[in-house]
């Protein structure tokens, strides 16, 4: 189980250096990653709805699947570094422990927030 995490940990993160210099930088990256069971589809639902209110705080956004299970990892965009910070206490906020398979919220200047759904951490 931990290898499969592992590996699954290790593709997440070579997979967007693979992109190459022509993937969007991402204000604001939204990982949802899975444990062998689906991602936190309520966390990712609350995501989009959030995305689709705050049309100021988000200039643009785009998802991107990474996995079997449905992992995948949104990417955001926003106007001003006042937002990028607003945004990612939003969606800290939004997502909570998490119910599900782990979330990761990153941002470009290098602020890193996870939830650890069924650890007990």
């Amino acid at each position: 189980m931990k290898a499969l995490l592992a590996a699954t940990l290790a593709l997440a993160v070579l997979t967007p250096a693979a992109a190459g210099a022509s993937a969007p930088a991402c204000d604001v990256s939204i990982q949802f990653g899975s444990y062998a069971m689906g991602i936190d589809g309520r966390a990712f639902d609350k995501v989009e709805r959030y995305v689709t209110r705050h049309p100021r705080l988000v200039t643009s956004s785009s998802v991107t699947a990474l996995g079997r299970e449905g992992e995948r990892t949104v990417c955001l965009t926003t106007p001003t570094r006042r937002a990028t910070t607003t945004v990612f206490r939003d969606v800290r906020g939004l997502v909570g422990k998490g119910q599900r398979g782990p979330v990761e919220v990153r941002t470009l200047d290098g602020r890193v927030w996870r939830s650890n759904p069924g650890t007990g951490r």
